[in-house]
């Protein structure tokens, strides 16, 4: 965790404007809540205290429905408890890194499930999508899941798509 924050001051002192941690999803998959815990107060704290957007990457192909919920509501309770409910504005749960390897073909990154499992029980934190959106469909529906951003590799297409049917 050390290793973590050192890098996350390494890019304040940068100019960086956000900070993307990936939470220890294998630690939490393991029960090892205090790691995970700890890691979320220190990184918010240097997050916070230097005015910038916090971002937890919970890695959502790895994990279970039931550990999506409970991971998004964690963060929340966490933030809110130890930086009180204004600065819950500057801390977004990130669906994934777009890194994590999934076997047969699953998807690795935001599915409207997942997304829809990380609103419902991160609010009022906000919700970040990244991986697996692809077309002007997915950006919609996943604005109406209440994601707040949308972390895309298919932008040009979207918006080429947009401009067609919106006879540019």
């Amino acid at each position: 965790m050390a290793e973590k924050l050192n890098e996350a001051q390494d890019a304040i002192d940068l100019g960086v404007g956000d900070l993307d941690f990936v939470i220890n999803y294998k630690a939490f998959k393991k029960g090892n809540t205090n790691l995970v815990v700890e890691e979320i107060i220190k990184g918010t704290a240097i997050g916070l205290k230097n005015n910038k957007i916090v971002k937890w990457i919970i890695e959502v192909a790895a994990l279970s429905n039931e550990q999506i919920a409970s991971i998004s509501s964690l963060i929340k309770n966490l933030v809110i408890e130890n930086f009180g409910i204004d600065n819950a504005k500057n801390v977004f749960v990130k669906s994934s890194t777009g890194f994590y390897k999934t076997e047969n073909g699953k998807p690795n990154g935001a599915t409207f499930e997942a997304i829809k499992i990380m609103s419902d029980n991160a609010r009022p934190l906000k919700v970040k999508a990244a991986g697996g959106v692809k077309t002007k469909n997915d950006v919609l529906k996943m604005i109406t899941l209440g994601v707040e951003r949308i972390g895309t590799s298919s932008a040009k297409e979207i918006i080429e798509e947009t401009k067609i049917d919106l006879k540019y």
